[in-house]
């Protein structure tokens, strides 16, 4: 006669605790980078009801709690499209993050359940400020989750300028290292 339960050696949070240890070990500690992580808090957050912005008095607006150390097993840039416009050449980067299930708990618990409620969170990598749009489960081992991808695209400096707590990201000239690429020292060698 089989046994109702099949049991084994290992249970399921043995596997699941193997499974984060090998990303830690095989990903985050060789090939793995640092985000800040803002959670957005409508509590203390003051915004205009019909266009969801802040106001332009210091102080008063919208408000994130954080930041929050975000270690990141895998980040993938990618250069956004720059369509002609009426507006002109306007275009936002898209990043891609892959993250320890249990790392992204600690920091906004209850975002695994429920992923749609970080999409007015803020993520800051490589100096520049991302919108999460999509946060996705990617793999669950007995009800915990081991990977999560979040999907994000860039916040133009412009848009940053009505957020006092993004204010030093509303300059162009802010983010990727600029100074390194000017005409001075471009193509010298």
């Amino acid at each position: 006669m089989r046994a109702y339960k099949p049991g084994g050696r290992f249970d399921a949070d043995f596997e699941t605790d193997s499974i984060l240890n090998g990303f830690n070990d095989d990903y985050q500690r060789p090939v793995g980078t640092q985000a800040l992580w803002y959670v957005y808090d409508p509590s203390l957050s003051t915004v205009d009801p019909i266009y969801d912005t802040a106001g332009t008095d210091p102080g008063v607006g919208r408000y994130w709690r954080g930041p929050f150390d975000l270690p990141v097993l895998r980040a993938v840039i990618t250069q956004g499209p720059v369509p002609n416009s009426e507006r002109g050449f306007y275009g936002g980067d898209y990043l891609h993050l892959t993250l320890h299930g249990e790392d992204l708990n600690t920091i906004a618990p209850g975002v695994l359940g429920n992923p749609d409620v970080q999409n007015r969170g803020r993520i800051i990598w490589q100096g520049q400020v991302y919108r999460p749009y999509k946060v996705q489960q990617k793999g669950i081992v007995a009800e915990r989750f081991t990977l999560v991808v979040v999907d994000c695209i860039q916040i133009m400096p412009e848009e940053a300028v009505n957020d006092t707590q993004f204010l030093a990201y509303a300059s162009a000239n802010e983010g990727y290292d600029a100074g390194a690429y000017n005409e001075d020292t471009y193509g010298d060698e």
